[in-house]
């Protein structure tokens, strides 16, 4: 594996895997097999098959897709804009109180 492709996996992995740890998928993923201790085998595979056949998803749409109509640095900007959108809507509580509310009330 060259140099530039090593450097690009480690930071995909590293990123999609900070991202995801304290995603809500992951919470309720924890509710499943906390649900099921027997199973968990059951549930970490059918967890992982998802995420593998998500992300391949979402592979193929931006390079079939998104980057035939996108420049890098357009796809950055406008990623760094829709970040700093969705973090200003959380802090305010215009999105997001009913989905912590609602995993708060099946966590108890």
């Amino acid at each position: 594996m060259r140099n530039a492709s090593l450097k690009l996996f480690l930071s995909t992995l590293g990123i999609v895997f900070l991202s995801e740890m304290g995603d809500k998928t992951q919470i309720t993923t924890m509710l499943l097999a906390g649900a099921k201790p027997l199973y968990v085998i059951y549930v970490a595979l059918g967890s992982a098959m998802a995420l593998i056949c998500t992300s391949f998803i979402e592979v193929l749409i931006g390079s079939h897709i998104v980057a035939r109509y996108l420049k890098p640095a357009t796809i950055k900007v406008a990623s760094g804009f829709a970040f700093l959108i969705l973090g200003l809507l959380l802090i305010l509580g215009v999105i997001g109180a009913d989905e912590i509310n609602t995993l708060k009330g099946s966590i108890l």
